[in-house]
């Protein structure tokens, strides 16, 4: 590990690197480009036991700008950012800490506006606004500049990735941690502690700070199904932190629809329904739970019907009627240009249980109603 010191760098820009030869030069070279200047920033990169030539590439950059790349080396890969970004925190200085992902870049002004966001609002966390390349990249909380926020004027709940401003000092009073052991979601034990311990929050929306970018052959973790146990578990500390937090009411259910509405009911659309039984079955009973737990009736009431029915099967723990009802309905697909092959038999539900749905729909209408 390189730990020679840069003297009082003002952003700490913290990437967790594994097998990214082919696009980190181009995210360390967008942070050398900064505006904010290069000598007022330094660069951990903590290598997750690459195989390929990452790491060769930041023994390279480290030895040609001493002090400014520090480079934090894992002998056993961890298998997720969680732990490198973790370990980041506890190699990096800086006023303030930007984490970035090795196949993405950052915005040539980037770090300058954000900086001068937080100085000038005071602000603990800065949003600054995501483009997405090839990929998505969330809109809400980048409509309009916001000087002074907070979690609910910056509508910061639907921007949970880690690409933003903190200050290191709010990290470390508050002991935030990145979750470990977690491959989906494993920023939000960071990040929503960091919003809601937050003194004041700012969005820089008139500039694209950070560029997050498709790569093709490139893994991301987004896209892959998440082992239930864990990710439920990291759900529900999550949940525990926003209703520890923010007392019961309105406001409280303006930030748990986010999580209803993503985290839950949307892991029961068309793809639940090739899950594995078992992996089914685990999926209904934990997120069940959490509705039940986390749901208030009045923000179940106010969610989009198709929701509201997914909602009353989950709380029934009708996994049979729920994996019809993720066949039934299915994501929007583009024609193909070649004739595919006849829809697989058992992909259909029986007229049973579409019998079944259309009760328990119309069952629900009636509750709706009252």
């Amino acid at each position: 590990m390189n730990t020679e010191p840069v003297p009082k760098p003002t952003v700490s820009v913290v990437i967790p690197v594994y097998n990214a030869g082919d696009y980190l030069e181009e995210c360390l070279q967008s942070i050398a480009d900064q505006s904010l200047g290069f000598d007022r920033l330094e660069i951990v990169a903590v290598d997750d036991a690459s195989t390929d030539g990452s790491a060769d590439l930041l023994d390279a950059w480290a030895a040609r700008h001493p002090g400014r790349v520090r480079v934090v080396r894992l002998e056993e890969n961890t298998g997720a950012p969680g732990g490198p970004r973790n370990r980041g925190i506890e190699t990096a200085t800086g006023e303030f800490l930007f984490f970035a992902d090795p196949d993405d870049r950052l915005g040539t002004e980037a770090l300058e506006r954000m900086v001068g966001a937080a100085r000038r609002d005071g602000s603990d966390v800065v949003l600054g606004r995501i483009r997405g390349v090839g990929r998505k990249a969330p809109i809400t909380p980048f409509r309009k500049n916001v000087e002074g926020g907070d979690v609910f004027s910056c509508k910061a709940v639907w921007t949970l990735t880690a690409h933003k401003l903190f200050r290191r000092s709010l990290v470390e009073e508050h002991r935030l941690r990145f979750a470990e052991g977690v491959r989906l979601a494993e920023e939000q034990m960071f990040v929503v502690p960091a919003y809601l311990h937050a003194r004041s929050m700012s969005v820089v929306a008139d500039y694209d700070c950070y560029h997050l970018i498709h790569r093709d052959g490139f893994p991301h973790l987004t896209h892959e199904a998440p082992e239930p146990g864990p990710f439920y578990a990291n759900l529900r500390d999550v949940l525990g932190v926003v209703v520890d937090h923010v007392p019961p009411g309105s406001r409280r259910n303006s930030l748990l629809y986010r999580w209803v509405i993503l985290e839950i009911l949307g892991r029961f659309k068309e793809p639940f329904a090739e899950l594995p039984d078992a992996t089914r079955a685990l999926h209904v009973q934990l997120a069940g739970q959490l509705l039940r737990d986390y749901a208030p009736p009045e923000l179940v009431a106010e969610l989009p019907p198709l929701s509201r029915l997914r909602c009353l099967l989950l709380s029934q723990g009708a996994e049979e009627e729920l994996t019809a009802l993720c066949a039934l309905v299915p994501r929007p697909r583009p024609t193909p240009e070649i004739p595919s092959a006849p829809p697989v038999p058992h992909a259909r539900p029986r007229p049973r249980l579409r019998g079944r749905i259309r009760a328990l729909t119309v069952a629900l209408a009636g509750k709706a109603g009252r």
